[in-house]
């Protein structure tokens, strides 16, 4: 692996690193975005439940002021026939029975404004929750086109790397390039580590001489016996090699 080719794995891990980057952005973008859309669909329900909450609210109104007429039509048909009656026991029957149906009647009066505070606060609720709902719609419609113009940009970005590791990799040797093609498929961005301070920076692990003195004459593809990661030499080690290690 001559000195050309270190070279070419310094750049190669470089353009893998970037390559799964703008595939993790690429990724990462509809899963936002899903999330974002389910969030929607929570506060949509929400809005949904307090929509049905004041509908019923107002049903509940209704049912109060049904009641209260009706119990309204019996006093006034009791008044009609206190009028008529002739009988001291009857009469005071029937006005016992119109004090009974008037207090009654304050109840289903205080029901009926207690019902109707409760409706202006649902009222209020749901104006708010339609308010969050629009916001939030604009927000992920906002977003989904970021995703869209992001991700053609990112795809053309990607081609261009793509390419370039075609061309990178053709100046391995051909006999080492089937083992690297292997590894890249196994571990992908991760599959290279420069080898700093005499140890692998992908795992710390600190290489022996051989594996050290391997990378420094470049005539194989060198692997780090603890993490698997292929080896090349930093740009500061490659230097020193040149002028020879202390």
């Amino acid at each position: 692996m001559p000195s050309s080719t270190a070279s070419t794995l310094r750049d190669l891990h470089l353009l893998h690193q970037r390559a799964k980057a703008l595939r993790d952005r690429l990724t990462s973008g509809p899963k936002t975005l899903a999330a974002r859309k389910l969030a929607l669909e929570t506060r949509q329900k929400a809005l949904d439940d307090a929509k049905k909450a004041l509908q019923d609210e107002k049903v509940a109104v209704k049912k109060h002021e049904h009641h209260l007429q009706s119990q309204q039509s019996k006093s006034d048909d009791l008044k009609v026939k206190l009028n008529a009656v002739k009988k001291n026991d009857e009469y005071k029957a029937i006005q016992n029975q119109l004090a009974l149906d008037k207090n009654h009647m304050e109840k289903t009066e205080g029901e009926i404004l207690e019902a109707m505070e409760r409706v202006d606060e649902k009222t209020r609720l749901v104006a708010e929750a339609e308010l969050e709902v629009k916001k939030f719609t604009d927000e992920v419609a906002a977003l989904a086109k970021q995703i869209d113009e992001h991700a053609e940009a990112q795809k053309a970005q990607l081609a261009e790397l793509d390419k370039a590791i075609v061309e990178a990799e053709s100046l391995i040797d051909e006999e080492q390039r089937d083992r690297y093609r292997r590894t890249v498929k196994q571990r992908g961005a991760d599959a290279l580590a420069s080898a700093e301070d005499g140890a692998c920076s992908g795992c710390y692990v600190t290489l022996t001489s051989q594996v050290m003195n391997e990378l420094i004459n470049g005539q194989t593809l060198q692997f780090c016996m603890t993490c698997g990661r292929m080896l090349y030499l930093a740009d500061a080690e490659q230097n020193t090699s040149k002028y020879g290690r202390s």
